[in-house]
This record gives C-alpha cells, structure tokens and sequence, in this order.
C-alpha cells in the first residue's frame, strides 16, 4: 500500500470511518436486494444494484502478461470475509480518548463483552451477509466475530465477489488471484473490509537469528582434551583483546561480550526490583507452531542463568499440532521451536513474576496468526501481546494487500479499546530495501522498495527496534549504539591474513522506517517531519532495546534432542523483553496500561529513554568493533567474524528520535515513573 493508497478504516477521509446512518431493517432489506441483484449485469446503472469495492484486493502480481486463463467454475475455492466494525470513527476515536494520558477517560477500557456490543457487527447484520452469501451458492463454514469462512465453486464466488478468479505465473510459480479488486453489494460495503484465501497466502517469517553455537558443553559431557579450544568472549565489552587476530580500522577489536544472560539485562534496563517483577500481569507470546520440550527448557535455562523457574502454571500454551500447516511458504517448526524459547526465556527474565501464555498459530499464515491473535483479545487472556515475526507489504510478488492490512488493524484496535498493549518487533534487516536483502541475514529477499515491517507498521501496535548493549567491568550499562552490523571474514594464510572486506558487508540491522498508514496522532510533531510535499507517515520503531546478535542474548532450548544455552540476536529479543517491562511497569502503577504508544511518546525528552546513536559519546571516538568467535572449526575464516558497528542500513540514529532506535531504550527513569502513589507518569 502507496502513500497514494486508499485511506485506512482510522483515516477520516476513509468511506470506513462513518457511522452508518442506515437503521437494521434497511441493512437486512438492502442485503436482500443484493442477493437478488448478484447474478445482474455486472455494470448496471441502476442505484440498488452499486457496488462496494473492496480497494487493493488485487494483489500486484496478478497482471494481464502473467495471466494464465481463469479457474475452472467448477473448481472448489474457499476464502474468508472479513469483517468491519459498526461505528469505526466513535472506535477510533475511543481508543484515542482512553490510551491519552492527559485524558480524564484514560484507562477506563471495555470489556471484551462491552466491545463487542459496541463495535462489532450486530447477529442480524452477519445473518445478512450469509443470506447474500448463501443466495449465491456460497457455503458458510465459519462464523467468527471476525469473518465469516466460505466455500463453493469458482463460479459462485465470481457472482459473490464481482471478480473472476484467475491464475498468474510469478517468480514463486503459479498461483491464484481475483482478475480485479473483489466488490461486495453497496449496502454491505461498511460490513466487510478483507477477502483472503482467493490470492496466495501472505507469509511471516520470524525475527530471530542463532548467533553463537552452543555456549559451553552440553551438561554432563565429558570433557574432551583433545578438543579445539572452545569459543573465546569478553566478560564486558572490550576486555578481552583479539591480539592474536589481524588489526581493523586501525585497531584490534577485542572479542565479543559473552551472551547476555535475564540479570544483566533487568540491571541495564532497571528492572528486576521488588515492584518490578511483572507479578499480575500475563504476557501473551505468538508465534508460529510450539515447541514440544516448553516449558522445561525455560525451567533449565533459568536455573542455569541464576533466576527461578516458572512456578507451577505460570507458564501455558495451546498449540494443535494435529492443525498445523506446514509447507514451503513457512519456515519449519523446528526453526519458530528456537523463536519461542527465546520469547519465552526474555519475556520471563525480565519479568520473573508474569504469567506467561504462550499461542503457537497452525502456520505463519496470516489467517492462522490473525486467529492466534484473537485467541487472546476476544477473552482477554493477557495484558499484553508480544510478537516477533514480521512481513512486508511492498514485494514481488505481493501479497499483503492493503485490505488485509486493514482487516488487521482493526484487531489491534480491539486489542487496545480493551486495554491489551500489543507489541511487534520492528525486523532485522534495516530500511528493508532491495539493497539491505542483498546481504542481510534475516531479510526478505522479496522486497521492492525501503520499507517499514507490518504488522511492526501499524499505527495500534508499539513497534520495537533493536539496539547493541555494552557493559562496563562492573556489569553495569555503559553505552548503547545502533544495531547495525557490517560483517568481514578472514581472508588469506600466515602473514597475509587479514579481514576483508573493509568496511564489511551489511549482515544484521534494527528494523524501521516509513510505513503506509498516515501519522498517527501520538507521532504529530514528535517524529522527523515529511518533505515538503510527502503525506506524514506512521515512523516506526517507537522505543529499542538489546538485540544485536554481534552481542547476543542467551537462550536455552533443546535441539536435536540435546539442550544447549545458545546465543540468539534479533529484534524478536527486544520484543518480548519491552513486553515484560511493561508487565514491570504496569505492577508498579497498579493499573492496565493499554495501548502505550502515546503514553511512549508524551515521555520523550523526561529522561524516560536513553537517547541511542550510531557512536554514543561513552563508547569513545573510532569505530565501535568486535569479534565473534564462533567456536572450534576446522577453518578459521569460519570461526571468526568481525563485526563493526552502529552501521544499521539506511537508517541512523541520531539524537532525538529517529527510524533506527525510535525514542531510545528504557532508562532505570522508565519504571520509576510508574511507581505509586498515583501510579501514572
């Protein structure tokens, strides 16, 4: 979706964002007439017989060159319609009135039961849309408050949906799409804000990256002398010199920081205390698939890590692997198994006290991770959500449409009128842009244009970015930067060994940047202004955290049967670690804390948040390396890696916020402006 797109639902300009004068008999006898009307003239002139489009429905790839002739009638096609809300201007603005800390209604959510008596479609109005739907020889298999499943021949879904559905050839081979933007009858247009399931389904991918192998030797392995030596890290940045490596930059680098373990990241950020432990809170973490050695793993890592395990039912999940969906567009459930440990050990090690509930979606499907999500809000399971996947919207070929995007939006204002933060890690790959796919590691190689992540992108979530961490000897914070990594290897034998190249290729990199909905009003005046002439965008990330996986956290989980502590970097660390600041914060405030991205920003400036840079004054001039020894190998150039940093690609942290770090990392300040009385920044 352009900065020329359709408005989104919470735009003012949208056609979504009106109350809808039309009264219940008039809704269910238009939906009728609708019905009657849809096997007419496609382009009739007659008032009754409008059509609502649905705009961006059609995805990019689906062109008139890559068509290959439409689907037989008679093949059995399924798709979902999803649904909108009843008054999306008064939900909006609802939101905006209870997530203002200067607002006398701040904090006074709904219920679960009171939204959907509010905003969602009444029983009528979805008894109308299967009417129509039904009429033209559709099958209603599901019916959520969030959209209604469908079944039936191609045939009759081209009567329903206004489009023929046709196959296109694309770089991933050939798949479905409607020919043009999919139209629902007039009277329904405000019902119905997505279809999916018609076009190839939008992938997530998760914002995780192994860093190390396996720190240390699996417990109760044998010690083995003849082994190589084992990996080489610094107990603090910068104490442990690579003397026996190459100089680069004019320097030698020393060796990398030994993987953060929950303490010294709860010291760093200032939590921990005995206000601070997340106790009240639950924390909602989800993914794709599960893990089947949760929670012990998590109990392993945190009595190897110093901290305590979880007490009996502090930690749940529901995960179906007899659903699940696994195939080529998903990573495997062995590699979202490594994501949800790491999840699951941040969110507890900065939070020790939260329940912690744990979602595994039956793929990284938008369909099954938008029913994960609202496994949550529907009952209000928890206080908070953290994510730590992402997709982007401008790729080829594309499959987020702009109306999906909607359709997910609306989730999350659910979410924040009912007072559950949700939280998205920002990505790994810098501006996203084609060049940063080039090399990165954790990029979309899909991509066609710099680009915020989505759903980090969108105006109802907190989007969090990535920042490197550094200790000082006594263990405590001494400098952030960027997390931007450009990466050399050792190149040539004996003397002639040096690193190459230099400066080195970009490998890993906080996500961030301009997405495609408008400026919120939270971000008005408070984030770089457009240029002159561009629309404000929604600027993202909102607030950063450690993630680098140049200086990675530690994560424990069992892999090919054997538990290993491992080093693991990513935004998706930084989520579920701010996540579980919150659940800190809202223990000492003694109150929900809701949608918190206005709360975020009205704190700029009160040294709430550490303002981040690409060479923070505490770090000393010169450019800022380390080296990552990666452990005994047959080959050295494979062993060691350098890594300079605070080289985040196409963005810079600056001071003030900016698109690489957003207002900065959490200060000790953060949480002590929480604590009561008042229990309110």
């Amino acid at each position: 979706m352009s900065p020329s797109s359709p408005p989104s639902p919470s735009s003012p300009s949208s056609p979504h964002a009106r109350i809808r004068p039309r009264t219940l008999a008039t809704a269910l006898c238009a939906a009728l007439l609708g019905t009657a009307l849809a096997g007419s003239a496609a382009h009739a002139d007659s008032p009754a017989e409008q059509r609502h489009v649905l705009p961006g429905s059609h995805p990019g790839y689906a062109t008139t060159s890559a068509d290959t002739g439409p689907v037989p009638a008679e093949e059995r096609l399924t798709a979902r319609l999803h649904l909108g809300s009843r008054d999306p201007a008064g939900l909006a603005a609802f939101i905006k009135d209870v997530s203002d800390p200067h607002s006398r209604s701040y904090r006074h959510f709904l219920t679960p039961d009171q939204y959907r008596r509010r905003f969602d479609l009444s029983p009528q109005e979805h008894r109308a849309i299967a009417h129509w739907l039904t009429g033209a020889g559709l099958t209603v298999t599901r019916d959520t408050p969030h959209y209604l499943e469908i079944s039936g021949p191609a045939k009759a879904v081209q009567q329903a949906l206004g489009s023929p559905v046709h196959r296109y050839r694309t770089s991933g081979g050939t798949v479905s799409a409607p020919s043009g933007d999919v139209s629902v009858p007039g009277a329904l247009g405000a019902d119905i804000v997505a279809v999916s399931g018609l076009s190839a389904p939008a992938a997530a991918r998760p914002l995780s990256s192994r860093a190390t192998g396996p720190v240390g030797a699996p417990s109760g392995a044998p010690a083995d002398a003849s082994a190589p030596a084992p990996a080489v890290c610094s107990d603090h940045f910068g104490q442990k010199p690579a003397a026996d490596l190459p100089p680069a930059y004019g320097r030698t680098a020393a060796y990398s920081s030994c993987p953060y373990v929950p303490a010294q990241l709860r010291r760093a950020y200032g939590a921990g205390g005995p206000g601070a432990t997340g106790k009240g809170s639950t924390i909602a973490i989800v993914d794709a698939y599960g893990s089947p050695t949760m929670p012990a793993d998590a109990d392993r890592f945190a009595r190897a890590t110093g901290d305590q395990p979880f007490r009996p039912g502090q930690y749940r999940q529901q995960v179906t692997p007899k659903d699940w969906n696994v195939g080529p567009a998903c990573a495997p459930p062995a590699a979202w198994a490594g994501e949800q440990a790491l999840d699951v050990d941040m969110a507890h090690g900065l939070a020790p006290d939260a329940d912690v509930l744990y979602i595994g979606a039956n793929s990284c499907l938008d369909d099954d991770l938008m029913d994960a999500e609202a496994a949550v809000i529907d009952r209000h399971l928890a206080d908070s959500v953290s994510n730590s996947w992402a997709e982007i919207i401008h790729s080829e070929p594309g499959h987020l449409t702009p109306d999906l995007v909607n359709a997910w939006n609306l989730l999350f204002q659910q979410a924040a009128a009912e007072g559950i933060g949700i939280y998205f890690a920002a990505g790994d790959c810098g501006d996203s842009s084609p060049g940063a796919a080039e090399t990165g590691v954790n990029c979309d190689v899909k991509t066609t244009a710099a680009q915020a992540d989505f759903p980090s992108g969108s105006p109802w979530v907190t989007s969090v970015g990535g920042t490197t961490l550094a200790l000082d000897q006594h263990g405590d914070y001494a400098w952030e930067t960027s997390m931007g990594d450009e990466l050399s290897v050792l190149t040539g034998t004996g003397a002639q060994r040096a690193w190459g190249p230099v400066p080195g290729v970009f490998a890993f990199g906080g996500g961030g940047g301009l997405g495609d909905a408008p400026e919120p009003w939270y971000q008005h005046g408070r984030v770089p202004a457009p240029a002159a002439g561009t629309p404000a965008r929604r600027a993202t990330p909102d607030v950063s955290m450690e993630g680098d996986g140049a200086l990675p956290v530690l994560v424990g989980l069992t892999d090919s049967g054997t538990f290993q502590l491992v080093g693991f970097g990513g935004t998706s660390a930084a989520a579920p670690a701010f996540a579980a600041l919150q659940a800190d914060a809202q223990q000492e405030t003694g109150h929900p804390l809701g949608f918190a991205n206005p709360l975020l920003y009205s704190l700029g400036g009160t040294g709430a948040f550490r303002d981040v840079t690409d060479q923070p004054p505490a770090a000393g001039p010169g450019p800022l390396t380390a080296v990552r020894d990666y452990g005994p190998s047959d080959d050295e150039t494979q062993r060691y890696v350098l890594y300079a940093l605070g080289r985040d690609y196409g963005l810079h942290a600056g001071p003030g916020y900016d698109y690489a770090t957003g207002l900065g990392s959490p200060s000790p300040g953060y949480l002590q402006r929480f604590r009561r009385p008042g229990g309110r920044p």
